[in-house]
């Protein structure tokens, strides 16, 4: 915006000076100023940083303060005497006390941060074993949701199967989907060729869990009503008239 567009109520020093206009806050002897130029023309330089003699609202030493403000800087001598008046009152208390009796500060969050990823840990321990759902190795951070499965993948078909047991109100009793793949030797109990434990699904001949009976006759989630299926088998398998018990022998 040039001078000649800006509007009547702007601050005409700084048009003078400059072409950044700020708004009129002020008037000084007919002179439209803003805030900035109307503090230099009503008051010194002294008279805008002069300090004021202020009693400590703590331990009552009288201080020096550029104003009388209600802000805790300017009603206390020091950070000390502020820090015992606030857990005198109970506002804004101390930050709690940690390991070693020292205030979880600021400072030392920080520096608890840092020396943690320099461990390459964060606070959190590495586990190892076999995955819960596919029994692959694996070796990851512990956390709460993880510790017990190779990967996110896993977590969530095995949060979904217990949703589909709970769903039917079937009985589930917690066995591992690798043992029983060892159990029947990777082989399909359908086809009663080999699976391909390489592979997964939606692959044709990946190894999955087939129940016997089915959860919707009223079968059981344990490891003696699971047999290994492979995919397609699996897909295209149905129910078997009556005879769901039989193929628990």
């Amino acid at each position: 915006m040039s001078k000649a567009d800006s509007p009547t109520k702007t601050c005409q020093p700084c048009m003078e000076e400059s072409d950044r206009v700020r708004p009129m806050r002020a008037r000084v002897g007919g002179v439209q100023m803003c805030s900035s130029h109307y503090n230099r023309a009503r008051y010194t330089t002294e008279q805008r940083w002069q300090k004021t003699l202020v009693d400590c609202t703590w331990c009552g030493t009288p201080h020096l303060k550029h104003h009388r403000g209600t802000r805790y800087g300017g009603k206390f001598c020091s950070l000390a005497c502020r820090d015992l008046w606030r857990k005198a009152t109970g506002t804004n208390p101390a930050p709690p006390v940690g390991m070693g009796g020292k205030p979880w500060t600021r400072r030392r969050k920080a520096k608890a941060k840092l020396a943690a990823a320099a461990r390459g840990t964060r606070g959190n321990a590495w586990v190892s074993g076999s995955c819960a759902r596919c029994g692959a190795g694996f070796t990851v951070m512990q956390t709460s949701k993880a510790g017990r499965y190779c990967s996110v993948a896993c977590l969530s078909r095995d949060k979904a199967a217990r949703r589909r047991v709970r769903k039917r109100n079937a009985v589930h009793v917690p066995y591992s989907r690798h043992a029983v793949f060892e159990r029947d030797k990777w082989r399909c109990h359908i086809c009663k060729r080999k699976t391909d434990r390489a592979m997964a699904v939606p692959h044709p001949h990946a190894p999955v869990l087939d129940h016997l009976v089915p959860l919707a006759c009223g079968g059981d989630d344990t490891a003696a009503n699971v047999a290994t299926a492979c995919f397609l088998c699996n897909s295209f398998k149905r129910e078997r008239g009556g005879g769901e018990q039989l193929a628990l022998l």
